[in-house]
């Protein structure tokens, strides 16, 4: 007896079990494979630079310096930087940034010569500019949900400022107001992604650089924020245990942010490297660390090389990779001297990504260096450019 249809039969049931095969294996290749996460850090800059002020010799001379700080201050416009910087971050889809510089000023009027250890009036309470609620609003308004993981406030200092340059006004040495600048390191967190965070920290370093403004030392303090992350796995109780443990063991990690010392001897970021290594980074879990170290190696594309740098700057990176740390995101992304020209570069590396175990990584790239994203007042988001990392975790 002849069967008619017999192959047609077989050779369907072979398509249907093959296509019942592909997505079983292509789970199956999923469930291999290791979580991925994107990070960033972001100097955003507080807006001027304080050398001035931290090397003035007499009160009058810090006074004069801090309303050139404030003017300058004013002039690179945060609120319209935090646009270009908000775009960066959504654009990014980092999971987890690191920001530093996040600043916040405020002022008082008329100046009661300023607040403790350098003067002898109330702290200044009116809010100038806000930093990191400007940067928040920004994100909010275009739509990229990003909350504050931890905050901590760093170098915090108030001098009377002679804001017209004119000692014929105002009041003591022409002060014409109070200013309060408090720095801060921030850490963000995606809204809604697949990284669960739990437990924050933060600690300020006790090697740190004394300013001498106006012969009252002032301690420049500098620290790091971390928070406790994972990605994947499963949590749950009773009838949920059994379909949490199926999604296997998360990728734990310890997330860093810190900003090392960038005046005084290099050595003084060479020992807050050492605290962080004996701090933070001593764990059993996978580290990333990110941040404006003010450190790299001696090469075309590091600190370590440039005209006026010194020798010992590498000496806070190498302590890093010393300790089996690896740079994952070695591109350059400092420093613009004015930020109302365009025409300036990167030229060297201070902004880091580094891990440890040595985590594979793709895609780092710089963002702030494009021409096009600069401010409507013709500035650059920052001095520093933001440095892109995505990175594959160990299991």
């Amino acid at each position: 007896m002849t069967r008619v249809g017999r192959k047609p039969a077989v050779l369907l049931s072979a398509i249907a079990l093959l296509a019942l095969a592909i997505p079983a294996a292509a789970d199956a290749k999923k469930k291999g494979e290791k979580p991925k996460i994107t990070v960033m850090t972001r100097n955003v800059f507080l807006g001027a630079d304080l050398s001035p002020a931290l090397e003035a010799d007499t009160l009058p001379e810090a006074i004069d310096a801090s309303g050139v700080i404030l003017n300058e201050v004013d002039s690179t416009r945060f609120q319209d930087r935090a646009v270009p910087l908000a775009r960066e971050i959504k654009k990014s889809k980092a999971d987890l940034v690191g920001l530093q510089e996040v600043a916040l000023f405020q002022d008082q009027t008329p100046s009661d010569l300023g607040a403790p250890p350098t003067g002898i009036g109330d702290p200044a309470t009116n809010v100038r500019y806000d930093f990191l609620a400007l940067l928040r609003q920004e994100l909010k308004d275009i739509g990229a949900k990003y909350r504050v993981v931890i905050s901590q406030d760093e170098f915090e200092e108030e001098l009377p400022a002679d804001t017209d340059q004119n000692d014929a006004t105002g009041g003591v040495a022409g002060a014409d107001l109070d200013a309060r600048l408090t720095m801060r390191d921030v850490i963000l967190a995606k809204t809604g992604g697949k990284v669960k965070l739990g437990r924050t920290a933060g600690a300020h370093y006790t090697d740190m650089f004394l300013a001498d403004v106006g012969g009252i030392d002032i301690p420049v303090e500098r620290g790091w924020v971390s928070v406790e992350a994972k990605v994947g796995g499963g949590g749950g109780k009773g009838k949920n245990r059994a379909a949490a443990a199926k999604k296997g063991r998360p990728s734990k990690f310890r997330f860093v942010n810190t900003h090392l010392e960038a005046f005084g001897d290099p050595t003084i970021r060479e020992a807050q490297a050492k605290e962080l290594i004996a701090g933070p980074l001593t764990t059993n879990k996978q580290v990333v660390l990110v941040g404006d170290i003010n450190s790299g190696l001696p090469d075309p594309h590091n600190v370590g090389n440039l005209p006026g740098q010194d020798p010992n700057d590498p000496l806070a990176f190498q302590a890093l990779v010393g300790a089996g740390f690896k740079d994952n995101g070695a591109v350059q992304s400092c420093c613009y001297s004015d930020m109302f020209d365009e025409t300036q570069v990167f030229d060297h590396t201070v902004d880091h990504v580094l891990t440890q175990p040595g985590l594979k990584s793709r895609k780092e790239r710089v963002t702030g260096d494009e021409v096009s994203k600069r401010t409507p007042s013709d500035l650059w988001p920052s001095d520093h450019g933001g440095v892109v990392s995505r990175l594959t975790l160990k299991k």
